[in-house]
């Protein structure tokens, strides 16, 4: 498909996006996915997680573990099973005959992966909101006020940014680190379409409307609605991408 907008593809901006990417990694994992004396094949997951969520490896796109070994400096073994972790993930797809290829996503798919993170979030704020200390919400909505400021800049990787600290805010609270874990996995996947669905116009200042009003909910200490709302940001984000990538249905 052509949705893929050509500023997305171009080199301008190149760093600017894989230094979001590495933030995205590090918000979502954070001590869940580092160890204090990484192994190659955490070294490997690492790069190619962040290869597949910055875009530059295409949906369906075939994955030399051969390739991938060369341009990370590392041998086969680790990259291939840092492939196969990805594969677990949801990331990767792995067929004992053609090997490994980035994952396409069917508008099904899409479905699926929002409704469990909008049962398994809205259970995070539950859990964890009563734990968030006004400093940190206005901290948030200050930040959010900062990515409006800068709206005419087109600011897709400050948001993205704002966005994903906003959310780790909510999920993490909940101190249940399994939740935390699965969530991690639900969000990578999310993030492997995130990045583009973003270039869409409407679609920073609708997400900052509802961030706020999910900020507003908590500082007044209504948490229950605080939960709907989170609930209809989800929902908001589903159907965003539903049209934006999907229009009718099909695959990425």
């Amino acid at each position: 498909m052509a949705w893929i907008r050509e500023d997305y593809t171009s080199s301008e901006g190149d760093a600017e996006r894989r230094r979001a990417v590495e933030e995205m990694f590090d918000l979502l994992w954070g001590q869940n996915g580092k160890v204090s004396l990484p192994t190659a094949v955490d070294h490997a997951y690492q790069m190619i997680w962040i290869k597949l969520i910055g875009g530059e490896k295409r949906h369906g796109e075939r994955l030399s573990d051969v390739d991938l070994a060369a341009e990370l400096g590392l041998s086969r073994t680790p990259v291939r099973q840092a492939l196969h972790r990805l594969a677990q993930d949801g990331l990767v797809r792995f067929d004992p005959r053609r090997g490994f290829s980035v994952r396409e996503f069917t508008a099904r798919d899409i479905r699926e992966i929002f409704e469990v993170r909008a049962a398994l979030e809205v259970l995070a704020l539950r859990l964890g909101a009563h734990k968030l200390e006004r400093p940190q919400l206005q901290f948030e909505l200050a930040q959010l006020e900062h990515v409006r400021a800068h709206m005419d800049q087109n600011p897709i990787y400050l948001f993205l940014q704002n966005d994903l600290r906003m959310h780790n805010m909510i999920i993490r609270a909940s101190g249940n680190s399994r939740l935390i874990q699965i969530l991690a996995t639900i969000r990578s996947q999310h993030g492997l379409f995130q990045f583009r669905d973003s270039f869409y116009p409407g679609r920073i200042l609708r997400a900052l409307e509802d961030h706020e009003r999910i900020l507003l909910c908590l500082l007044e200490g209504d948490f229950g609605r605080a939960e709907e709302q989170l609930a209809q940001h989800i929902r908001n984000s589903m159907e965003g991408i539903l049209v934006d990538l999907f229009g009718e249905g099909g695959e990425v």
